[in-house]
């Protein structure tokens, strides 16, 4: 059931063919029109259409990909961090600093992956001397809710004088949608695995960009991250870095996903790579 979920939902909300939202006038007007059935009371109609969309966001959020025990630790706090866990953020804040930590970094999950299977990457992020916060996104689908990061801007990190924004796969896209719409909230965008669409075209802005992909990743694959780079920035704002023997699910800590390939990297490998230009990128951005 979660691959088929998975693969579904992944197919409907993140490829470039299907348009999210459209709905001919013919449908729009039926839509529109619709009535409880008769017979039926309207507070019956509502009550079996809210019980209905319960039910679905439960199965969605029961399929979505759980993190690793390697994920789980990395939640815990210790010596040399501090990590935050409330209902709205996940923050990792590194301690016994020189410096007051000034650079943060939000994280948009992947689309059906439990948020805390991101927590060994961003980790490794905020040990080198950032913020780095998780935002979780209603069902685990980052499209729900794309300017979830404004609470981690605007909210309790107002100490935070740069900001950057990133996050793997749809949540990648996610992350671009919000720098599409408010370009002044952060200075950089990172996509792991990930890529704007046509709706997102941040081609004439000037905003840093990193990409990273991988070679084997059998979702966003490298040649639908060739196809949208006509979206980003070109080079040099734009930097891409594409790891050779690795795949999609190596950006997360959540074990193999469906229609990916088997990758030739280590999981340790790719996920140290990924920090480490990360770090880098974020350093620029100070």
């Amino acid at each position: 059931m979660r691959k088929i979920l998975g693969h579904a939902l992944h197919s409907l909300l993140y490829s470039r063919r299907v348009k999210t939202g459209y709905a001919s006038p013919a449908r729009r007007q039926c839509i529109c029109s619709l009535q409880p059935p008769d017979g039926k009371s309207f507070s019956t109609f509502f009550s079996t259409s809210l019980l209905l969309v319960l039910g679905g966001a439960y199965v969605l959020v029961s399929c979505g990909a759980q993190p690793s025990q390697v994920a789980l630790d990395a939640l815990k706090s210790d010596n040399r961090m501090d990590v935050e866990i409330t209902p709205n953020f996940t923050a990792f804040r590194p301690k016994l600093l020189e410096k007051e930590i000034r650079t943060g970094f939000i994280f948009y999950p992947g689309g059906l992956v439990d948020e805390r299977a991101y927590a060994p990457l961003c980790r490794a992020i905020a040990a080198e001397g950032f913020l780095v916060v998780i935002t979780p996104v209603p069902f685990q689908l980052a499209v729900f809710d794309p300017f979830v990061a404004n609470f981690a801007i605007r909210g309790e990190n107002r100490f935070i004088r740069t900001w950057a924004i990133g996050g793997h796969s749809l949540g990648g896209a996610m992350a671009a949608r919000f720098v599409h719409q408010d370009s002044s909230a952060c200075k950089g965008l990172i996509l792991y695995a990930s890529y704007p669409d046509a709706s997102n075209d941040l081609s004439k802005r000037s905003l840093p960009v990193l990409s990273i992909s991988a070679s084997l990743d059998g979702l966003a694959t490298p040649q639908t991250i060739e196809d949208n780079k006509k979206y980003l920035p070109p080079p040099p704002q734009t930097r891409y870095v594409v790891f050779e023997g690795g795949n999609h699910a190596q950006f997360g800590s959540y074990g193999k996903q469906n229609r990916d390939n088997d990758a030739t990297m280590s999981y340790e490998e790719q996920q140290r790579r990924t920090a480490q230009e990360t770090v880098q990128f974020l350093k620029a951005l100070r």
